[in-house]
């Protein structure tokens, strides 16, 4: 019944009944961010989780988004913190409240003003904490995923992707067999903040690694995605799988970051390419901080600009 399940789940084919508290509401929340607002598929879902994580909070206290007041939303904040949560948590959930809650507001769902209520912390900018881990730490990671054990394989590969060009996870996800181009050792990807494509060298251990896992690890299936789940039917990766991948050797590092999933290390990739020497414009572009909507906008990218600055070597990984 479990694999039936997920079998009709991946071919849209299952309606699940809604179990989340308020699921109707979050769900216009997120199509209202998608489709009105346009912002990354990334973006939406972490606004939804959020409001998601509040509302869900409020469902066990009782309440209704009706009778929510500013008590409610300060003795929610006041709970995270007691949990631990870290002042840049916060702020991040409470900047996606005031979205939820302004998009509620407009549906007549709650009272008016609640999201200018809602306060984030002071974050001091005098010693900020680091967003990504040190190349030394990156080292580390990668060696973790040394192995020939098909989730090894994998997990390499996605972690170079990672560390070495920075890409976010969705452009990894998304990222499919007819998009290497192995004989001209260029690969193409899917922006996922402005769409659009962009080009990259392959860089060689980045290149090798992703060989082993096509040959060796990779189903033998018809899906063109280059990554494929951990289980039938063979779709394209989770989101929670690929944070997964990373969390979990961060921890076994005791790696200490705020955020432990994959733009952590695109934090990393920004890093080390600054401190090679690469100029901020060269950074942004190579990371894909530019409007990149136009249909075949790689073109406009020097490649072999961009071979120079992806061309460092994973010094003392092996």
């Amino acid at each position: 019944m479990k694999f039936a399940r997920a079998w009709l789940r991946f071919h849209g084919k299952l309606a699940l009944p809604p179990d989340a508290p308020f699921h109707k509401q979050t769900q216009a929340f997120s199509n209202a961010l998608r489709f009105n607002d346009g912002l990354a598929a990334t973006t939406v879902r972490s606004y939804s989780n959020r409001a998601q994580i509040f509302l869900r909070w409020l469902a066990a206290q009782g309440g209704d988004l009706e009778a929510v007041s500013v008590a409610h939303i300060d003795k929610f904040l006041a709970a995270k913190r007691a949990e631990g949560w870290m002042p840049r948590g916060i702020a991040s959930q409470c900047k996606a409240m005031r979205s939820f809650f302004r998009f509620a507001e407009m549906r007549g769902w709650c009272a008016p003003d609640l999201a200018l209520a809602i306060r984030s912390p002071r974050i001091s900018r005098d010693q900020p904490r680091p967003m990504g881990p040190t190349w030394a730490q990156v080292r580390q990671l990668l060696r973790l995923a040394e192995g020939s054990e098909p989730e090894h394989l994998r997990a390499k590969a996605l972690l170079l992707l990672f560390t070495v060009y920075g890409l976010r996870s969705s452009e990894v996800i998304n990222l499919r067999l007819e998009d290497f181009d192995w004989q001209s050792e260029v690969f193409t990807v899917r922006r996922a903040k402005h769409g659009g494509t962009q080009q990259y060298p392959i860089q060689y251990e980045v290149g090798e690694t992703i060989l082993k896992y096509l040959q060796y690890a990779r189903p033998r299936v018809g899906s063109r995605h280059v990554f494929l789940g951990e289980r039938r039917p063979w779709g394209p990766l989770l989101h929670g799988t690929v944070w997964r991948t990373t969390s979990r050797r961060m921890r076994a590092l005791g790696i200490d970051l705020e955020h432990l999933g994959p733009h952590a290390l695109r934090h990393a990739c920004a890093t080390r390419l600054l401190q090679k020497g690469s100029s901020l414009k060269e950074i942004a572009d190579f990371l894909g901080h530019r409007d990149t909507k136009s249909v075949g906008i790689y073109a406009k990218y020097d490649i072999g600009g961009l071979r120079k600055v992806a061309a460092f070597r994973l010094a003392g990984l092996r």
